[in-house]
Order: C-alpha cells, then sequence, then structure tokens
C-alpha cells in the first residue's frame, strides 16, 4: 500500500499524486499533518518537506520525483521519450511559477506582512502571471495538434496543468481571478475540457478539491 503524507489542505503537489493514482484505482493511504504539528515532525522526513510517500516501508520525497511515481504505477506516464519530456516540461513549469507567486504567499503567511505581501502580488501579476500561462498555452499548442491532450492521450501532464490552471483560477489568490484566461483563448478552452472530462471529474479527490476553493 502506498500512503501519502501533506499539510492538512489541498496543494497542487500532493493533489496530482493523489489524483493520479486515483485515477487508476490504486489504492492510497493518506495522512494530513495539521500545520501546528510541523515543527515537531519536520526532522521526521527526509529533506524536511512535504509531500513524502511510504512505498514498501521507505519513505519518498520530491514533488517530482513522486509525480513521476505515481504517473507510471497509474499508466499516466508515456514510454515515448518525447512525450515523456513534454510532460516532464509541464511539471518544471509548475514548480516554476509557484517560485514566482511563492515570495507573496510567504509574506502574508509567515511574515504577516500584509503590505508586502500585496506589492509582490502586484508585481507578481504584471511581470509573470500571463507570461507563465502564455507558456503553458504554447507548449500545449506545440504538442497538440487539436489543444486536447499535452501528449495525445490523458495524462499527468494533464492533471498538473489543471490543478494548477485551478489554483490561479479558483479566486482563493488575492488580486488574481480567472479572467487572465480570457488572453489565452486556447488555455482556457483546454482548462475547460480537462474539467468537464468524466473520468477525471467524477473522481472523489476532483470533488474535494472543488468544494474546499
Amino acid at each position: 500500500m502506498i500512503k501519502l503524507i501533506y499539510f492538512d489542505f489541498n496543494f497542487w503537489r500532493i493533489d496530482i499524486l493523489r489524483l493520479s493514482l486515483s485515477y487508476s484505482k490504486i489504492p492510497y493511504n493518506y495522512e494530513r499533518i495539521p500545520r501546528n504539528d510541523w515543527k515537531k515532525r519536520k526532522n521526521d522526513f527526509p529533506f524536511g518537506q512535504l509531500p513524502i510517500m511510504i512505498f514498501k516501508d521507505k519513505m519518498y520525497s520530491h514533488t517530482h520525483s513522486l509525480a513521476h511515481f505515481c504517473a507510471k504505477k497509474s499508466n499516466l506516464y508515456d514510454s515515448d521519450e518525447s512525450k515523456a519530456l513534454i510532460i516532464d516540461q509541464v511539471l518544471d513549469w509548475a514548480n516554476e511559477i509557484t517560485n514566482k507567486i511563492a515570495p507573496s504567499i510567504r509574506a502574508a503567511m509567515r511574515e504577516k506582512n500584509f503590505a508586502k505581501s500585496e506589492k509582490l502580488r502586484k508585481e507578481f501579476i504584471k511581470n509573470d502571471l500571463n507570461l507563465w500561462f502564455s507558456y503553458l498555452e504554447n507548449l500545449l499548442k506545440r504538442s497538440s495538434s487539436k489543444n486536447s491532450f499535452f501528449t495525445g492521450k490523458f495524462s499527468i501532464a494533464d492533471i498538473t496543468a489543471w490543478r494548477v490552471l485551478f489554483w490561479f483560477a479558483s479566486g482563493k489568490l488575492d488580486q488574481i481571478n480567472d479572467s487572465f484566461l480570457n488572453n489565452l483563448p486556447s488555455l482556457k478552452n483546454y482548462y475547460e475540457k480537462i474539467s468537464n472530462l468524466k473520468s477525471f471529474s467524477e473522481l472523489i479527490e476532483f470533488k474535494e478539491i472543488l468544494s474546499s476553493s
């Protein structure tokens, strides 16, 4: 049995693992660690980070590595080297855009400096929001002749792209709503198609993510 460990809130780094396993009906256990318990639990984990996966009584870390494992286990990766590279680019893109917006999140949540957070968020919106989502849209156009799935079939690339798009379009990020997608028609259409993909949208994890928005 696979066990996944993360904080007590939904985030793309853990959700793409859960969604991948669930999509292929692979059972897993899931432990949520309350924020207040993190300091006393942090040293229990490799690299002092979450998410964590326990598999065959051994502990593993780092989102990209765990995503590879879960995708391969779920037949949501690709044996074709070129298509595997496309999937990896989407995973790396998700990490990059997260790093871009992270300072504005840290300023509010850790430092409680809301003026600083507002300033950093405005800078992110001005310099990075449309730019980095246009990178994703361009990758989709280059990779998919029909602007459907990144590799021609549903994969963890689509799960990851959808989950990050949902994060930014959900209205949970201050100063950001789904209007940015109006400038990215191919990506907007893609996002709507994945959101309505029956085999994906009927997953318990998918519904849980939506209900927490």
